[in-house]
């Protein structure tokens, strides 16, 4: 158990083992740094159902490694530790994974932005595992839009920046859960390549074959923003700057 008596703390980082962690009288806490460094199912819900004296935050980072077994997780109807300050969270989180397009131990993410009403901006970094992928498995996913998980409404998320979205069956069903309950969303970006470095990894290295996939990602965006409403100078549905050579960088749409 980590116990911390802090007055002054304004930024609490942790890195290691799911173990309880508990903060006495961190009033001044604005930003949290979460940082599980092995594979455990039960990661996510540890760091937004099991560590409410961070509740207070307005900035929440949260790193994670899950495996297939997250998907029969059952979760509570509702969050204890609600992040009603919470304004940016950023969430890196590695999924292990023999079938990526049947594994949806990513999708409770969704219930987890539950907890934060008021959030603002949210970056995700999601790199699938592919060691112990079976052959076609990375190209499998279907390209079409589908029905995402059961969230609630947020009336202050405007910005969202997917990284490694590579039209995973569970990462589509998370983007379409985000633009049919973010009622002001403004942008939400996706970005087939990952962008930061993957627990002290380099980013190339989940980045490899990507332009056989680009086709795909560009198609799904293009589909996404007509069928939520949005395209051309107002789309919702953005691709980030890993774009076909014939598309601008600064393009809003594909």
């Amino acid at each position: 158990m980590v116990v911390i008596h802090a007055a002054d703390l304004a930024h609490f980082e942790y890195e290691g083992r799911l173990i309880p962690i508990v903060l006495h009288g961190c009033s001044k806490l604005e930003k949290a740094t979460i940082a599980f460094d092995t594979t455990n199912p039960y990661a996510l819900a540890h760091a937004f159902n099991i560590i409410p004296s961070i509740s207070p935050v307005k900035i929440l980072i949260v790193r994670a490694i899950i495996s297939t077994y997250a998907q029969s997780l059952e979760l509570p109807l509702r969050p204890q530790g609600m992040f009603m300050h919470l304004r940016h969270m950023t969430c890196q989180i590695v999924v292990y994974c023999r079938e990526l397009n049947e594994d949806n131990g990513l999708l409770q993410l969704a219930h987890w932005l539950d907890a934060a009403p008021r959030l603002e901006t949210l970056h995700l970094h999601l790199p699938m595992q592919m060691h112990y992928l079976s052959p076609g498995a990375f190209f499998s996913a279907e390209v079409a839009g589908a029905e995402g998980p059961c969230m609630c409404r947020h009336d202050h998320l405007k910005t969202v920046f997917m990284g490694g979205f590579q039209c995973y069956k569970s990462q589509i069903e998370l983007a379409c859960s985000i633009l049919g309950n973010a009622f002001v969303l403004e942008q939400l970006t996706i970005e087939p390549r990952l962008t930061e470095a993957i627990w002290g990894d380099k980013s190339y290295q989940w980045n490899i074959g990507l332009e056989r996939i680009l086709p795909r990602v560009c198609e799904w965006a293009q589909r996404t923003s007509k069928r939520f409403g949005w395209y051309r100078d107002e789309s919702a549905v953005c691709l980030g700057e890993c774009q076909p050579s014939p598309v601008p960088s600064s393009s809003k749409f594909c």
